[in-house]
Formats: C-alpha cells, structure tokens, sequence
C-alpha cells in the first residue's frame, strides 16, 4: 500500500533523491565516529543538496534541505522544503523523507530547528564518506 505522503505530500522527484541517499548511505562500512553534520554534509555534496546544522528536539543535528530555503519561507512560516534525513536521530530507517510542512505531527515538522552553523566539522571524514559512496556507487550502482 503507498500512503498519503508517498502519493501526495512528498514530490516524486524528491522520493528518488531518498532512494539515491539510501544507496549511497548504504555504500559506507561501519565507520568509528560518523557524525550527521559530516555524513549529511558528504552526501548533499553528492547530490547536490544544502545542509542544515540545527537541532532535532535536544539533540544537534543535521540534515539536508531537498530544495533551497528562501527567507520567504521562514517568514511565512510555511512552504519549506522537505527534509531529506540521511542519519535519523534515534530511529529506523535511519534514511528518511520528511514532509517539513507537516507541523501537526510534533514527531515530525517542527522538531527539525535550525541553528547555526557548526564550527567542529571534520573535512577528512566527509573525504571519506564521499569516497566510499563514489568508490561503491561505481562499482555497484553506476546509475546513483
């Protein structure tokens, strides 16, 4: 069965940057000390997306915009892009869609907060990560 946010609320073009993430987040080993900022940071450089350094409830963290976010939609409050979670704080798949206009769902929307940037990103393991999934993805999946 697909549900609403696979046949309405998330954009058919965003559900394949999902599918992408999933196979190249899929590609890395177990890696001692991945972080979100850094693997979001690896994978939007992959596929050409922005992060975002905030918070998710309490916790720091860091996801991907699947499109970019204008002033317009923090001051309407409204019409943001959705998020593309490619480490998902404390739960399964730890790849996931977000409809981020989804407010209703405390789970969900409004749990994401920006904040700023992150001053303690370590460039060596996005180098890594990236080579790992473009390593992977060639050998594996040449259409990623």
């Amino acid at each position: 069965m697909r549900g609403y946010a696979e046949k309405t609320a998330l954009p058919a073009p965003e559900q394949e940057l999902f599918r992408r993430a999933t196979a190249l987040v899929e590609l890395i080993p177990d890696i001692e000390g991945v972080r979100c900022h850094e693997l979001a940071r690896a994978v939007g450089r992959l596929l050409d997306l922005s992060w975002q350094d905030g918070y998710y409830g309490f916790v720091q963290h860091t996801w991907l915009w699947t499109r970019e976010l204008r002033q317009d939609h923090i001051v309407a409050r409204t019409g943001f892009p959705n998020i593309l979670d490619v480490y998902s704080v404390g739960s399964l798949p730890m790849v996931r869609l977000v409809d981020a206009d989804c407010v209703s769902l405390p789970h969900i929307g409004w749990s994401y907060r920006p904040g700023p940037d992150r001053t303690d990103i370590r460039e060596a393991m996005i180098e890594t990560l990236v080579g790992h999934m473009t390593s992977g993805a060639s050998a594996k999946y040449a259409d990623i």
